[in-house]
């Protein structure tokens, strides 16, 4: 599918249907993934890209799967990955957040925590994302409360819709407080005053969100009121090939909408750095972004 084509069909009816159709793209999309040759061919295609965009660290995320009735593993699956992630340890630093789909069993979910477990050297990270239309945060909630144990990051997408049901989960996920929210698109004043006052991070998407909250344009995205409270962002890209930009393109969007100086931007990418996952990995980041001012006389 061309992409106009999929800017035109997101674009009808409400977010509910939107959010509908993108889910339908990705569901279509991951069922041309059959093999693991498949998966190691993206994941090479991905950091290239990533590299050529000149990004120095990128956690990269994806839901575990097995292939051919299970008879290759959902572990092999998350070898694969690494497997191309070592092949490119010297040009770019890259981890792994292990997503869980909403429509998943608890025993699935259960499987993707062990698996995050047991690569700890690559993966970072534990996510919950897909269809919001599935409210299931209350069900994997065990799931979460184990990877607080084990001491692993959790990244949780939020108020992705504009219902009750998605705003009374929204409450119980920032009860949990996980490491860093996701999008945060649909809230109440109580709920938006929660997650400033209790600084929990938050990732934007900012081309992903103009299509599926159907925005006029930039300007009505809530990276203004969060930046302004000097909350902590970071600026994602979703899905890079689905919602056709780069990270370069999203944060020059943002850097052009909302008229950040060079100064600002230097000084948002350094906060930004320290809510990496692999804690272990933000002073070699600064570093680059030292280095990189200095070098071209940014300010």
């Amino acid at each position: 599918m061309r992409l106009d084509t999929l800017d035109q069909e997101v674009s009808l009816g409400d977010t509910h249907s939107r959010m509908a159709n993108v889910f339908e793209k990705f569901s279509l999309l991951r069922s041309c993934v059959t093999n693991l040759d498949d998966i190691r061919r993206i994941t090479r295609e991905t950091l290239e890209d990533f590299i050529k965009d000149n990004v120095i660290y990128v956690e990269l995320r994806t839901r575990p799967r097995s292939f051919h009735n299970g008879k290759i593993p959902s572990s092999s699956y998350v070898e694969a990955i690494v497997e191309v992630m070592k092949q490119f340890e010297e040009k770019i630093c890259s981890r792994l957040i292990l997503s869980i789909d909403r429509t998943q069993t608890l025993e699935q979910a259960m499987e993707t925590l062990k698996l995050a477990e047991n690569y700890r050297t690559y993966v970072v990270g534990l996510d919950l994302s897909g269809d919001p239309n599935v409210k299931s945060f209350e069900r994997f909630r065990p799931v979460f409360d184990l990877a607080k144990q084990i001491n692993l990051s959790t990244t949780i997408h939020i108020g992705e819709l504009p219902d009750d049901e998605c705003l009374n989960e929204n409450n119980l996920i920032i009860d949990y407080k996980p490491t860093r929210l996701g999008h945060f698109n649909f809230r109440t004043n109580d709920q938006e005053q929660r997650v400033l006052k209790e600084q929990i991070p938050l990732e934007l998407c900012p081309t992903s969100n103009l299509l599926t909250m159907n925005l006029l344009d930039l300007t009505q995205h809530h990276f203004d009121l969060f930046y302004k409270n000097k909350h902590p962002l970071a600026i994602c890209t979703d899905d890079s090939g689905l919602m056709n930009c780069s990270l370069s393109s999203e944060i020059f969007q943002v850097v052009q909408t909302f008229h950040l100086t060079k100064k600002e931007l230097y000084e948002f990418m350094f906060e930004t750095s320290n809510l990496i996952f692999d804690k272990n990995m933000i002073e070699f980041c600064q570093k680059k972004l030292n280095t990189f001012s200095q070098q071209s006389n940014l300010f």
